[in-house]
């Protein structure tokens, strides 16, 4: 027969449970809507415009002589970067897993590869990491999506100017629906531009060059947000699911314990009252 002690123990463990995984979802939700009010086709169609003017910049300028070939506007081999997006935070257990395998296929296709892993998550993947204690590699806590973005442009920037890197990947969640999210390799670097062969006389008050420097900020600054975005959008959506689950969950165990303990209490109740009666019985 169960403890009564222990059963009582349980119950308290459990409404312990589902109070944290109550909170949890609130937190969740909250971010998860002010991710969702982002005005995501605006920011995908920013993100096409500056692509092409900076094919149409970069491709002008190569025709008329003013830049060689930049490592990030034609594809050649050359050492890589795979950013990786992670989890601050828990109940994202599958979600997870999917990072860590993801990635670990791309490390072991590219065994040279440079890899950044932002998020507390993710830090045992094996990896060629060039060591920066001054980076931050939280996602969430300390950064918004607008300083997050531009932390990864100059994170990006830095390995292409010191360490000569011709590829950047990031993986990071896609969104699907809010009951599913997979993982993505979104490929940031090189820009595959189109080749022109005639032009317009174009009036442009500053050079090809400052325009393409420019451009080219803006757009990974633009890309690197919508990435960060759906990442978020994923995972949070994953963790809403998830402590969602754990409270009902919780739920079902305590009433479950609950009808447990008042059996057993009764139990314990009328084996008293019978040893009561017999002794009664015995005295007569």
């Amino acid at each position: 027969m169960e403890n009564i002690q222990n059963i009582k123990s349980r119950i308290r463990t459990i409404n312990n449970i589902q109070k944290a995984a109550d909170a949890i979802k609130v937190i969740s939700s909250i971010k998860l809507a002010s991710v969702s009010k982002i005005d995501v086709n605006s920011l995908q169609s920013s993100i096409k415009i500056l692509k092409n003017t900076l094919s149409i910049v970069a491709a002008e300028a190569l025709y008329f002589n003013e830049l060689s070939e930049f490592h990030w506007i034609r594809r050649t081999e050359g050492k890589k970067l795979l950013i990786i997006l992670s989890v601050d935070q828990g109940f994202c257990g599958s979600f997870k897993q999917s990072l860590v395998d993801s990635a670990s296929r791309f490390i072991e296709e590219n065994n040279n590869c440079y890899v950044e892993i932002f998020g507390k998550k993710l830090s045992s993947i094996n990896r060629n990491i060039v060591n920066d204690n001054s980076i931050d590699r939280n996602i969430k806590s300390r950064y918004s999506i607008d300083a997050f973005a531009n932390k990864l442009k100059d994170i990006i920037f830095k390995y292409i100017n010191k360490h000569g890197v011709h590829e950047v990947y990031v993986l990071c969640g896609e969104y699907k629906s809010a009951v599913l999210q997979t993982t993505k390799c979104v490929r940031i670097l090189p820009i595959t531009i189109k080749d022109f062969h005639t032009f317009n006389t174009t009036e442009i008050n500053t050079s090809r060059l400052q325009l393409m420097d420019y451009l080219l900020n803006r757009y990974l600054y633009t890309l690197c947000f919508d990435i960060i975005r759906e990442h978020l959008l994923a995972e949070l959506s994953v963790r809403v699911f998830a402590v969602d689950k754990t409270s009902k969950n919780a739920d079902d165990m305590q009433r479950e314990l609950t009808l447990l303990y008042n059996r057993t209490r009764q139990t314990r109740i009328t084996q008293e009252l019978t040893e009561i009666v017999s002794s009664s019985e015995c005295v007569k």
